[in-house]
């Protein structure tokens, strides 16, 4: 099990790593814009366009960050099942289970129906 000082530094990592992520989409957007904007004047239908690009762009990021946390967290799942013994993480049979956990019945009684003749 990780310590809290290696859970920190491991979330720290994570951050810096999103953030950076964030920083480059950002700056791609910019450079994007610039060159568009150099190309293009900025009449309505093109800054329409713009837009439409800079939201598929972004989608597209968001998107793939969206894979990127699901791949992290099947990763993690793995590296956690292979850190703790089998037996923590394997569900026991019901017949090992404690008595104290079985559920109790009374003995089933018998009654004797008589019928009128």
């Amino acid at each position: 099990m990780a310590t809290p000082l290696e859970s920190d530094r491991l979330e720290q990592e994570v951050f810096e790593f999103l953030r950076k992520g964030e920083e480059a989409v950002i700056d791609a957007g910019r450079k994007w814009a610039k060159a568009v904007g150099e190309l293009a004047p900025l009449e309505v239908p093109a800054v329409r366009e713009l837009v439409k690009g800079i939201f598929d762009f972004t989608e597209e990021a968001l998107k793939t960050q969206r894979e990127f946390a699901h791949r992290m967290l099947v990763e993690a799942r793995g590296a956690v099942m292979a850190a703790v013994p089998m037996s923590k993480h394997t569900p026991r049979p019901a017949s090992s289970a404690p008595k104290t956990a079985r559920a109790h019945r009374a003995p089933a009684t018998r009654t004797r129906r008589t019928t009128a003749a």
